[in-house]
């Protein structure tokens, strides 16, 4: 073996080595990460068994709350998302021109026939 092959040999050691330690240290983290969320689910279980049924519910209401909002925020956004892709920019205002104008007419002047003239030109399905 020359010193050029001795060279490579432990370039090659030294890089595996470095590969191992590295996957070695994120293997580490990751149990690490996995054990403090253990941790931080037993405090939360913990907590919870300490409050009383109507604050537990109350938790339970708000968080539910904050995932109603959230899902019909999801919603509102892909509609709308779907909305925009239907119509070139021109159509999508015109559109909202057109809703925004019978909109403000149902709500100065609350008639069912406003209120068909409203819903038929804010609601896609009409166009």
């Amino acid at each position: 073996m020359n010193f050029n092959d001795l060279k490579l040999y432990l370039i090659i050691v030294v890089a595996g080595a470095t590969l191992w330690f590295a996957k070695e240290a994120y293997e580490y983290n990751k149990l690490q990460n996995y054990l403090n969320n253990i941790e931080e689910n037993q405090k939360t279980i913990k907590e919870s068994n300490e409050l009383t049924f109507d604050q537990q519910l109350e938790l339970a209401m708000e968080r539910q709350r904050k995932l109603q909002i959230e899902s019909n925020k999801n919603k509102a956004d892909k509609y709308m998302r779907e909305v925009r892709s239907k119509y070139t920019k021109e159509e999508f205002k015109e559109k909202l021109d057109v809703c925004n104008y019978f909109t403000d007419l149902y709500l100065n002047n609350r008639t069912k026939e406003n209120e068909i003239r409203y819903v038929k030109a804010c609601d896609p399905i009409y166009h």
